[in-house]
């Protein structure tokens, strides 16, 4: 994780791209390896106790690939030579939809007034495509938990009244 996960003095910086912006809204603790695991562990918790914690966006391999065992230089491989490429437009998708940019730095607290203005489980059919992960439901789960302001308030989202139901 150290190489893409950096920190200063006053606070980290985490790098995601676009796609495990969502992913992580439905994370349980399973995945490819136990280092890829507890990785993605390491950085849920950061972002949930910290959700002041500055996110850059990225359109290529992350801080969660960094433990990633399916993870090569060309980028991902877990479903064969077009991995990466599906990954991309997972990222730009997402992003599309964040109306986010590859570079762009925000909170994570604002990531997730962005996700839940614009996304819900409904939609991740459309963005996520073959991924392995949506028929469980976790991701869609997660994200719509960020509808219902009640357990929105539970991981550190406090919503602009604009964006308020009921």
């Amino acid at each position: 994780m150290t190489d893409l996960v950096t920190e200063d003095s006053s606070s980290a910086l985490i790098r995601l791209r676009g796609h495990t912006l969502l992913c992580l809204q439905g994370f349980r603790g399973e995945g490819y390896s136990s280092e890829f695991i507890a990785n993605v562990a390491a950085i849920n918790g950061t972002l949930t106790d910290h959700p002041e914690v500055l996110v850059e966006v990225l359109a290529s391999p992350d801080a969660v690939c960094a433990a990633c065992p399916h993870r090569h230089p060309s980028g991902c491989t877990l479903n064969g030579e077009r991995s990466e490429e599906e990954m991309m437009e997972q990222d730009h998708e997402a992003l599309r939809r964040l109306e986010l940019k590859a570079g762009d730095r925000l909170r994570w607290r604002e990531i997730l007034v962005r996700i839940r203005a614009s996304v819900t489980g409904d939609d991740l059919p459309s963005i996520c495509g073959g991924c392995r992960w949506l028929p469980l439901g976790y991701c869609g789960e997660g994200i719509n938990r960020l509808h219902n302001p009640l357990q929105a308030t539970t991981v550190g989202l406090v919503l602009p009244q604009s964006l308020r139901k009921g």
